[in-house]
């Protein structure tokens, strides 16, 4: 029997994105890459690219044609990403890239209410903007509760707390950024420590807003860093 082998190839080169998205999708890396919003980009080509490569290698059979060196060094570059992704740690978006990547926050959503407990980036909005903390009832006194990573060491023994928000993948990540004073006697946290932090805002929205710490927890790094 007579094989395309050339067909083969680029039924390979499918089969090889068919199985990234699945492991992608299976192992919940898939949030290290892109966004929420666009995480349905991978359940979809889990779903269709296997299907697609099957059928490709099933019209494989017939006249045989040799892969032209063109056509192999084509599909080498296709499946290159999905080595350098697996051969490379997992992307991780730290301290230094929030020293890159500060500027000036983008604008609080006013009319996007607070959907459950109060989040970092949701604490840095009403940091900035007096109107969306009274809009979300955002005031000194609120209890907090979040989970950031530390991205300065601040005068008085403040630290800076940061965490990334993704819309379409990590390279359009947002950082933004809270003050945050630790309790006395707290632990020394180096720089890129994930913590979990309890306690209750302080200043004026829209002016000075910071928490004050009742506990400042170091915890392992969220499966969503982003968000």
């Amino acid at each position: 029997m007579k094989w395309d082998w050339t067909r083969i190839v680029r039924g390979l080169a499918l089969a090889a994105w068919g199985g990234f998205f699945i492991y992608l999708w299976a192992s919940g890396r898939a949030t290290t890459y892109i966004g929420p919003k666009t995480s349905w980009v991978v359940t979809l080509g889990a779903v269709t690219l296997p299907l697609v490569a099957i059928a490709y290698l099933w019209g494989a059979r017939g006249d045989h044609h040799a892969p032209s060196v063109r056509e192999l060094g084509a599909n080498g570059l296709l499946v290159a990403p999905i080595l350098l992704a697996l051969m490379v740690p997992a992307p991780s978006l730290g301290a230094l890239a929030v020293k890159n990547k500060r500027t000036k926050n983008s604008p609080a959503p006013i009319d996007t209410p607070i959907d459950g407990d109060i989040r970092l980036y949701e604490i840095a909005w009403a940091q900035d903007s007096a109107k969306y903390a009274e809009e979300n009832e955002i005031a000194a006194g609120t209890p907090v509760e979040f989970v950031g990573f530390v991205s300065r060491e601040l005068a008085g023994g403040r630290l800076e707390l940061s965490r990334f928000l993704v819309g379409c993948c990590a390279a359009d990540a947002t950082a933004y950024s809270v003050t945050v004073t630790p309790p006395a006697g707290a632990p020394e946290l180096p720089v890129d420590t994930w913590v979990s932090v309890k306690g209750k805002l302080a200043g004026l929205p829209g002016q000075d807003l910071t928490v004050v710490a009742a506990d400042v927890t170091e915890v392992a790094t969220p499966a969503d860093p982003y968000g």
